[in-house]
């Protein structure tokens, strides 16, 4: 006689913004203009899973089988986005045992990302720093550290997509859904939906 099945109970998907955010990320898209291109999906129905919150399964899987994104990752918000990704050993003079990871390294043009060669960290490093999904950005002798899975911005320097141009600024959030954006010694107000986060600033190392 067959044993009882165990249950499979459903996941707390996460859904709307949150997918399409990472869907960009995932796909390489700087903006839900691109990400419709990529995908061959109107803007307007980005626009309708946000307003409901839901989560475009089909898509998931659609950059899942294209990428080897992770699907717990899209969905869940859990996880790295590329687990597969080759991680290195490294044996240090102590004989510790060291993770090595490789991060995307990039120098802000004109407001967009054009790719340096890519950074290698100790992973115990990030995991201090509590960053799992990291880039790094170039600006001069300083090297920005961005934690990518930040949405949101509270306090704190942030790389922000603002009319699809990309710069790394200081932003305070104020009440009623206002940012308060720092440009060049000036400070800007806007509304919170005018500006789209990309990551926030975790660490900042300078050459010497």
């Amino acid at each position: 006689m067959r044993e009882k099945q165990v249950q499979l109970p459903s996941f707390d998907y996460e859904g709307g913004k949150l997918v399409t955010e990472r869907l960009c990320y995932a796909l390489e898209a700087k903006n839900l203009r691109e990400l419709s291109s990529v995908l061959n999906i109107p803007t307007s129905t980005m626009s309708t899973w946000h307003k409901r919150n839901l989560c475009p399964y089909e898509v998931v899987l659609r950059a899942h089988m294209y990428t080897g994104v992770s699907v717990k990752w899209l969905t869940l918000g859990e996880g790295e986005p590329f687990p597969n990704r080759v991680v290195k050993e490294h044996q240090s003079k102590r004989l510790e045992t060291k993770l090595l990871f490789d991060i995307d390294s990039f120098l802000i043009l004109n407001g967009e990302l054009k790719e340096l060669r890519t950074l290698t960290f100790d992973k115990a490093l990030l995991q201090e720093i509590s960053v799992i999904n990291a880039m790094a950005i170039r600006e001069g002798d300083l090297t920005y550290i961005i934690d990518k899975e930040v949405r949101q911005a509270v306090a704190g320097t942030y790389l922000v997509d603002m009319d699809g141009l990309l710069s790394l600024n200081e932003i305070q959030r104020l009440p009623g859904k206002k940012l308060a954006i720092s440009f060049n010694g000036s400070t800007l107000t806007v509304d919170e939906d005018d500006v789209r986060v990309a990551g926030r600033v975790a660490l900042v190392m300078e050459k010497k």
